[in-house]
């Protein structure tokens, strides 16, 4: 999956994790906050599957100056 893909399921699992809360505190319910802290588990393991991600995307667009220097691909005026 793309980073920002995984970063809108990331986004709506926060929130989905927020309003399960509101719910479970309004209600008085334990198991509600237990399935809230559940979904807010899912969004933590999200960030780091989205972290990861994205520093793959950024290290796959690194300009690599050694393969593409001018030097090494013509002859040089000593040689």
């Amino acid at each position: 999956m793309r980073a920002k893909a995984i970063r809108l399921w990331l986004i709506g699992a926060l929130v989905v994790a927020a309003v399960i809360s509101v719910v479970g505190n309004k209600a008085g319910s334990p198991f509600i906050g237990w399935l809230s802290f559940a979904v807010f588990l899912c969004a933590l393991v999200l960030y780091v599957s989205w972290r990861r991600a994205a520093l793959k995307e950024r290290r796959d667009r690194v300009f690599d100056r050694e393969a593409k220097t001018t030097d090494e691909t013509r002859a040089r005026p000593d040689q």
